[in-house]
């Protein structure tokens, strides 16, 4: 792939009568160690390269993909999309594409300088931890991935720059087994970094804390529910933004008015005490980038600021569709997805209230310590969450874990519920599923007082 066949393919498209053209030239790699029974279970390697190619006409996106990089076939592709477009052709000055821009990020232990004995001491060293705190752990399943993408996208507003992302995952999951009960838990770190990332985390600490929570479940209580009081605890709580608030703020369900946000901009949404930031520039963070799918610098963007909406996550494609300014939000998963608008790190602002106020203002209620994931319904808000550690509060004292615990409302209303927020805030990892396949994305927030949702419980 070359400046020249770029340009040659950008150039086709725009004499047919294409408003905007774009090409995405990736290859990638990743590699998954996967602990299970005490030994090294499997070693899994994936490599792709590929190319995408997307067209927009009169705000209608057009795409197609294929891993078969001979000109011949990718031109023949071009031609193919281009008969599928009604356009009046017309004649255009040649476009030249401008010197290529090269943005790297800095890694300073690359995946494939750290030994692999030091990766498997890792996982090895994680499974004994958590099977010495305690006989009831009957499985305990670790793992590492890596996951490395270089890719140039050159495009016919002015973009034409080369990148990378670099990233290592660490996730624990142990299981605990009486003689009626298995229960499980997840854990995870992971950064936008090489191997660094682990020369100062202590993983020990958090394969102890998984080790703690899954036994601790084998003791949790079954629970009835109702509308109630949560706190819901920093870090992973934070799905619950994610889902019920974040994917409706995405232009992929604003631009076309499916979101019972669109329409929203500086209204008040929420209490005074939420402000929610999505921000793709921290240095190392899991869901960070350099630029976006799109070639843009990303940026931090203030989504809601102390109750009130602020902005929508806007790609450049929807921006002039929905009058809004560009928000460097543009994400896909690979070559074969074509971009649209996403969530980078997606956090709640920290707060000054204190937890052991929260816990003391409820007389009865739940104080779900962490989530495991749900659901939401854009177009509504309706959301269904379950939780992973939860435990009953009672006259203002943490008391007994409960056990099949969800959570459910609707989105727009939890945001009105926030009461109080503390400063504990805690980011996590995860990955978030689109019509742009699966990204990176961090999650967090501080420890939250919601005044009422609806908790589902077993009884």
């Amino acid at each position: 792939m070359n400046k020249e066949f770029f340009e040659k393919i950008i150039n086709t498209c725009l004499s047919s009568g294409i408003d905007y053209t774009e090409i995405y030239y990736e290859k990638s790699k990743s590699t998954k160690y996967v602990l299970s029974d005490s030994k090294i279970d499997d070693i899994v390697l994936n490599q792709s390269k590929g190319i995408g190619i997307r067209l927009i006409k009169d705000q209608k996106v057009y795409y197609t993909s294929t891993n078969d990089l001979t000109p011949e076939n990718i031109l023949s592709l071009v031609t193919n999309l281009l008969k599928s477009i009604k356009t009046d052709k017309k004649k255009t000055k040649k476009y030249q594409l401008p010197t290529l821009k090269e943005c790297y990020p800095q890694v300073i232990i690359p995946h494939n300088q750290y030994p692999l004995s030091k990766k498997i001491g890792i996982l090895k060293n994680i499974d004994k931890i958590i099977r010495d705190y305690s006989p009831a752990i009957s499985q305990v399943k670790a793992g590492l991935i890596e996951t490395e993408k270089e890719y140039t996208i050159a495009s016919s507003k002015e973009k034409y720059i080369s990148s990378s992302e670099v990233s290592t995952r660490l996730f624990i999951s142990p299981f605990a087994s009486s003689k009626n009960k298995i229960e499980d838990t997840f854990k995870s770190y992971g950064k936008a970094q090489g191997y660094e990332c682990l020369e100062n985390f202590d993983y020990q600490a958090l394969a102890l804390e998984a080790a703690k929570v899954a036994v601790n479940k084998l003791n949790a209580l079954p629970f009835k529910g109702g509308p109630l009081p949560v706190v819901l605890g920093n870090g992973f709580g934070a799905v619950i933004f994610h889902e019920a608030c974040g994917h409706a703020l995405e232009a992929t369900s604003v631009a076309d008015n499916i979101s019972f946000f669109s329409g929203c901009l500086n209204k008040q949404i929420a209490s005074s005490k939420v402000t929610l930031i999505d921000d793709g520039t921290i240095p190392g963070e899991w869901g960070s980038t350099i630029i976006d799918s799109e070639g843009n610098e990303t940026k931090k963007n203030i989504l809601i600021d102390k109750g009130i909406l602020k902005s929508y996550l806007v790609d450049g494609a929807n921006s002039s569709k929905m009058h809004h300014p560009c928000t460097s939000s543009s994400r896909r998963e690979s070559y074969q997805y074509p971009p649209t608008s996403r969530m980078n790190n997606t956090y709640l602002l920290s707060g000054t209230d204190k937890i052991e106020d929260m816990i003391k203002s409820i007389d009865y209620g739940i104080y779900c310590k962490s989530l495991r994931g749900g659901s939401v319904i854009t177009e509504t808000g309706d959301f269904n969450f379950s939780a992973d550690e939860s435990y009953l509060i009672k006259d203002g004292q943490i008391q007994n874990p409960i056990s099949g615990i969800t959570l459910i409302g609707k989105g727009q209303d939890i945001l009105k519920k926030v009461e109080m927020v503390s400063d504990d805030l805690k980011l996590e990892t995860g990955y978030c599923g689109s019509i742009s396949g699966l990204v990176h994305v961090t999650i967090g927030e501080p420890t939250i007082k919601v005044s009422e949702i609806l908790v589902g419980g077993q009884e």
